[in-house]
């Protein structure tokens, strides 16, 4: 017996037909990369949840929730920094690509600037120049740390180290920063946490939002536990100098004998210039143990054509030429509202605080318990802007519950008038 079998060929049209036909069933699936979802930012989510849709008072607005010092004027930025910016713009030589890293004259300017200060000798080569010092974080977790490492940072502490970690995907591990003692570190908690995965340490100095500077003797035990344990330490000095505690700002690297240390800074804080968008890194490595951090920087660094050109050929003129008295200008402004800030608020029943001896915030504690109407300081910070128009950030953007930052880089008055009205709010809802 003989079996035929036939095989039909689909014409091209009719194939053509079959594929349109099955892509206009398919649902669109088009997802985000997971590491969007781990690096969000707090702060932003935190704001997101508070009522700011409409305000009972007809006071004008107050916002004391923003880091930046140029919102309400605080003080005119360097009279140098404008004027070099003005001759690197009208020279017509800072208008093309410099090398990733920075260009060798600018890297140097912050070299002399840290002897200068910091008494810390580095090379032009230790010096990598980023977009601000949220870039320069970036860069360094990015460089040090992977999935499998854990990183120790401060809590509370900048909501922007939990965002860019994210993003490197590692365990993030919070050492506690503890009020009653003038919010330095939980150094026995902080050792414990350590272990053979430990990436870096990261130690904010003066602390956002906890406006302290802390003690030598403080940062000297820090810096001994990282050479303890062979744990590289990130140093956020961007409020670095601007303080007037009793004791002086001491920078970490200063005190280290063998742990690399990669301190950050910029333009954005002490000089008045956040806009700019200028920061940079200088890794201090005494025994040479680094160069894997530092090869990783460079070639970070070179993912993109370097900072503003601009502000490169500004910038020594800008770290060597600014006064010390404008310094110090900026510093008694500071101290003068830190004290008008705490003399005030520190005696508002239900309020406490622990007086801010550097940077531009004040950390203020809720008694909560005596405010019943509010489950949280989100609703607290929330109820304040409806009845007072008056906006501070939630201490729950920092990891630390029933708080709020306040800037201080307002005029007096404008700090009095917000004193006054925490006054009239807490007087209102205030139960004993």
């Amino acid at each position: 017996m003989t079996v035929t079998t036939q095989f039909t060929q689909q014409s091209p049209m009719t194939a053509a037909k079959a594929s349109a036909t099955a892509v206009a069933t398919k649902e669109w699936s088009i997802k985000a990369s997971p590491v969007v979802g781990r690096s969000k930012n707090k702060i932003r989510s935190v704001i997101a949840g508070l009522d700011l849709s409409q305000t009972k008072s007809d006071k004008p607005l107050i916002n004391l929730g923003l880091g930046d010092p140029t919102v309400f004027g605080l003080h005119d930025p360097p009279k140098v920094a404008i004027e070099a910016m003005q001759d690197a713009l009208i020279g017509g030589n800072a208008n093309g690509y410099v090398p990733g890293t920075g260009l060798k004259e600018a890297c140097q300017a912050v070299a002399d600037y840290h002897k200068r200060w910091d008494g810390v000798d580095y090379a032009a080569e230790d010096v990598t120049l980023t977009h601000g010092t949220s870039h320069a974080l970036d860069m360094c977790f990015s460089v040090m740390a992977s999935p499998e490492h854990n990183v120790l940072i401060p809590r509370p502490g900048f909501p922007a180290y939990g965002t860019l970690l994210g993003n490197v995907g590692c365990e993030v591990r919070e050492y506690e920063v503890l009020a009653d003692r003038e919010w330095e570190c939980d150094l026995e908690a902080m050792e414990q946490q350590i272990d053979e995965n430990t990436a870096f340490i990261l130690i904010t100095n003066p602390s956002n939002p906890c406006g302290n500077n802390m003690t030598p003797q403080h940062l000297q035990d820090i810096v001994n536990i990282a050479e303890r344990h062979r744990v590289p330490i990130i140093a956020d000095e961007i409020y670095g100098h601007m303080h007037w505690s009793e004791w002086p700002f001491v920078p970490l690297a200063s005190l280290a004998k063998s742990a690399p240390v990669l301190t950050l800074s910029g333009l954005s804080k002490r000089f008045l210039l956040p806009g700019w968008r200028f920061g940079w890194i200088a890794l201090h490595d005494s025994l040479n143990v680094a160069g894997a951090i530092r090869n990783g920087l460079h070639a970070w660094g070179n993912r993109f054509m370097g900072p503003n050109t601009l502000v490169q050929k500004s910038l020594g003129r800008i770290l060597s030429e600014t006064p010390d008295s404008w310094y110090d200008e900026v510093t008694r402004k500071l101290e003068y509202n830190a004290q008008l800030a705490y003399s005030n608020l520190s005696i508002i029943p239900g309020l406490y605080c622990t007086f801010p001896t550097a940077a531009m915030y004040l950390l203020l504690g809720v008694d909560i318990k005596h405010f019943p109407e509010f489950p949280s300081d989100v609703e607290f910070c929330s109820a304040l802007v409806q009845e007072q128009n008056l906006f501070c950030i939630p201490g729950e953007s920092f990891s630390i519950a029933n708080h709020m930052r306040l800037v201080l880089a307002a005029p007096s008055n404008v700090l009095q008038d917000s004193c006054e009205r925490l006054r009239e709010f807490c007087a209102k809802h205030y139960v004993a």
